[in-house]
């Protein structure tokens, strides 16, 4: 990232100016906050006070640096094949394994082999502002999926805070029946870590929800949300027609369609996705769902935990 822009420049030479701001930053202020050393921005303010005229950046400054070797093509190559991530992930595996490439050369490397398209509609500034609960367990978003007609109907149930996928399933058919036996083993791994689950939000597929009234009549509630009323868990209920409600799990979807075909069993995929760096979390440590699961347990899970471990030990 570049540290002095021509804006940055600008600003200074109007810093030294009498009367601008008060109180006005001094050059080693200036310095400290834009991260270069003083004495590079003395230099421009000599060379505006002898010029006249605000100095600007070079943008051909920084000559271009080696292309890469067959030895680092083998290096992306080979993690693509393993996991088949785009640039920016392919990126961040490799710094996880030691290997330092700049992320720009990645990245063109990834889109010369057809591994990566650039997209226009990721590019538009986003509408919406992402949530996301504090601690694991304290919601689970569920929903079915189809890939294809000749493909079965996938169900999982993925931790909001963490984007782990504590269970799942692939059926002939969707139904409420095959939901309730999925959350029981989402609900059964949540308490192996001291967890009590006390959300579930789903669409409002006929599976999991049916409104309590039409026309003046009562409908009455589906096996599902009857499930969920005796277990003490409250049913969110996504808005009609807002598949953004349950975006993490719809942003599942698109890798599952891409990457689970790869796999022997659905258990297989599940265990990958679990074990990959995942953007939305924390990038600088490579952090994946299952280390973010265990980062955002809630304190007195964790001192649960710890108690059992003590009573096991005694």
């Amino acid at each position: 990232m570049t540290k002095l822009t021509d804006r940055r420049i600008a600003y200074l030479i109007r810093q030294t100016q009498e009367d601008w701001v008060y109180p006005p930053e001094t050059v080693g202020q200036l310095a400290a906050r834009w991260g270069v050393t003083p004495r590079r921005l003395r230099q421009l303010l000599q060379l505006w006070r002898t010029t006249g005229v605000v100095p600007r950046l070079n943008p051909k400054r920084r000559p271009p640096g080696p292309p890469l070797t067959d030895a680092q093509k083998l290096l992306i190559e080979r993690e693509w094949q393993r996991h088949r991530k785009g640039p920016t992930k392919l990126w961040r595996a490799l710094q996880s394994q030691g290997v330092e490439l700049p992320h720009e050369k990645v990245y063109q490397y990834a889109k010369s082999r057809g591994w990566s398209r650039p997209n226009p509609r990721k590019q538009r500034p986003r509408r919406r502002c992402r949530y996301e609960r504090e601690h694991s367990g304290s919601l689970l978003h569920g929903d079915y999926h189809r890939t294809s007609l000749e493909h079965p109907y996938v169900i999982l149930w993925e931790d909001d805070a963490s984007r782990k996928v504590l269970s799942g399933g692939e059926f002939p058919e969707s139904s409420s029946a095959h939901a309730i036996e999925t959350l029981q083993e989402a609900l059964k791994e949540a308490r192996k870590w001291n967890l009590e689950v006390r959300q579930v939000n789903t669409d409002r597929g006929a599976e999991f929800f049916c409104s309590p009234k039409r026309d003046g009549r009562e409908l009455g509630e589906t096996e599902f949300q009857a499930y969920l009323r005796e277990q003490g868990i409250q049913h969110v209920v996504s808005r009609v027609n807002n598949p953004q409600t349950n975006g993490k799990l719809e942003r599942l979807w698109y890798e599952y369609d891409r990457h689970r075909w790869r796999f022997g069993s659905l258990r297989e995929f599940v265990e990958w996705y679990n074990d990959e760096i995942h953007d939305a979390l924390w990038l600088e440590m490579f952090e994946t769902p299952r280390k973010a699961f265990q980062r955002k347990l809630p304190v007195e899970s964790l001192l649960g935990l710890h108690l059992r471990r003590v009573e096991v030990l005694a």
